[in-house]
């Protein structure tokens, strides 16, 4: 906010973008050449677009690219008059050890400055051809001064004005009914026209000369800085004959001068504050880089805390399981009915127990990246029919229709074979759990060109709102958190089967619509590289 306050307190365009082009920041002069809001006219949208084009032409092509300073011009179109402006650009690259390299450019208006420099010129050209032109005839050079709007003196060797334009009768010819005043500031003029001439008049061997002078206006009295070209015409044998000077009114020039020294000026002091903010936001930066790694610390503590306590709680939980499963199989003598359900609700709960450690173990392993990749080659099919075997009573007290569809000829996958199987039936145990009627099919394909294998699970349940559909895949997400939700679960499940699928070079995507069904598919390269 700092930033774009400095930047929007000058009137030059600033514009701050990546070294490939793309805009980060800019100052409202900056838009108005560059941006097109919706209700501006299609002529506008149109020159903003270009003013784009050739920014971008510029910066590509600028010096920038291998130093860190670098200036050229810069043509660019009014998006309101449809007219050229000229610039001068300033581009500077500005590192950031974090973030990287930016470009900070500045847009100098030069056009005025340009057409000032022009109109000299043409002057200077103008005097070239009269000097061609008018060799022995005067009719011919008095058409040729009056056509130009800057005023013209003709005079002879001895200095005595012998032809003159009608913008240089206004300053050196007493106007009609005018006063002393007007009269002396007529002769002032002549004097100073006098003795800008001699300096083509004198021995020193110039002939052309240019120079300033300080006229005044007649009728106001209003000094008139111009500046003055004066040239010798030659006869065709060579002999000077006359003078031609040519002035042309500095006024509006010098104060663009006087403006365009200003804008230097703001422009360097706002070079110093955009340094000033950049220092200060790379120790912003530094400040955030050094928190974040307290974060990453704090985060990897938590997840070795977490698998240290997983692991303790496994321990006596399988000891639990262990005895259960003993008096349940009456190894310490016979076991009553009342007796048998309890330890079955001991052994189901403890079972769940375990899951949900085994769940937050996986997900600290993966953050904390030791969770290792075991590769080895296998089939589809049996890994399928493996899955569908453990979870067969469930499959049974559901009522479901279940069926596994093997299309085409599938490769063998080499791949870690236990995380597969491990993503697989935590599908198609989510599509037993959200399917209260209907049917499950698991489907796998093989794609030769991407040579990628698709393993699909497609139940007709309940569905997933498109809201909802990435939540799904977060840690600790359930779509329904409250107490009394009607489906189980820890909210981890999908959460690991998308990390596993990555470890594995793949991916899962999901297609689901409320009341509809869904559709979990997992995509895996047939064969994984060892890392």
């Amino acid at each position: 906010m700092l930033l774009y306050s400095i930047i929007n307190a000058v009137t030059d365009p600033i514009l701050l973008t990546d070294t490939e082009g793309k805009l980060i920041i800019a100052n409202s002069h900056a838009e108005k050449l560059f941006a097109a809001a919706e209700e501006t006219s299609e002529g506008w949208r149109r020159a903003a677009a270009l003013n784009n084009m050739l920014f971008s032409a510029a910066l590509s092509t600028s010096a920038v690219a291998r130093t860190d300073l670098a200036r050229r011009e810069l043509l660019l179109v009014d998006p309101l008059e449809g007219s050229d402006l000229l610039f001068e650009l300033l581009s500077s690259r500005a590192k950031d050890e974090r973030q990287g390299t930016y470009v900070v450019s500045i847009l100098r208006n030069v056009t005025d400055l340009a057409r000032a420099k022009e109109e000299i010129e043409e002057s200077y050209r103008t005097l070239r051809m009269a000097q061609a032109e008018v060799r022995d005839e005067r009719h011919r050079l008095e058409l040729i001064i009056d056509s130009v709007a800057d005023p013209i003196i003709v005079t002879d060797p001895e200095g005595d004005i012998v032809l003159m334009n009608e913008p240089a009768g206004r300053m050196f010819t007493v106007p009609q009914f005018s006063g002393e005043a007007a009269h002396r500031r007529v002769q002032s003029n002549g004097a100073h026209l006098t003795s800008f001439v001699s300096n083509v008049l004198t021995g020193s061997g110039e002939r052309r000369y240019r120079g300033e002078l300080q006229l005044v206006d007649p009728t106001s009295g209003r000094p008139s800085p111009v500046e003055g070209l004066a040239g010798q015409i030659l006869s065709e044998q060579g002999e000077f004959i006359w003078v031609v000077t040519i002035l042309h009114d500095l006024t509006e020039a010098l104060e663009k001068t006087r403006l365009y020294e200003q804008l230097k000026g703001a422009s360097a002091e706002l070079e110093r504050k955009v340094q000033e903010a950049t220092a200060e936001l790379a120790e912003q930066n530094e400040l955030l880089r050094r928190q974040q790694i307290g974060l990453e610390q704090a985060s990897a503590l938590k997840s070795q805390f977490l698998a240290n306590m997983s692991h303790e709680f496994r321990t006596p939980l399988n000891a639990i399981l262990g005895y259960t499963h003993m008096l349940l199989n009456g190894v310490s003598g016979a076991v009553a009915d009342a007796q048998r359900r309890s330890l079955s609700r001991i052994d189901s709960n403890s079972r769940h127990l375990l899951a949900l450690i085994n769940d937050i173990l996986d997900i600290t392993r993966i953050e904390a990246g030791r969770m290792p990749l075991n590769l080895s080659s296998f089939v589809i099919p049996a890994l399928v029919d493996e899955v569908m075997s453990e979870l067969e009573p469930i499959i049974k007290r559901s009522n479901l229709v279940v069926s596994a569809r093997m299309r085409g000829k599938l490769p063998a996958l080499k791949s870690d074979r236990q995380k597969v199987k491990q993503i697989v039936l935590n599908l198609l145990s989510n599509a037993l759990k959200f399917t209260p009627a209907g049917s499950v099919t698991i489907t796998a394909t093989y794609d030769a060109r991407t040579r990628m294998v698709r393993i699909a699970v497609r139940d007709t349940g309940v569905g997933i709102p498109g809201e909802d559909q990435a939540k799904v895949f977060e840690d600790f997400r359930q779509l329904d958190p409250s107490p009394a939700r009607g489906y189980g679960g820890t909210g981890l499940g999908l959460s690991i089967c998308r990390r596993l699928a990555q470890m594995l070079d793949g991916s899962i995507e999901l297609v689901s619509a409320t009341s509809k069904g869904s559709t979990f598919a997992l995509s895996l390269p047939v064969r994984l590289r060892r890392r």
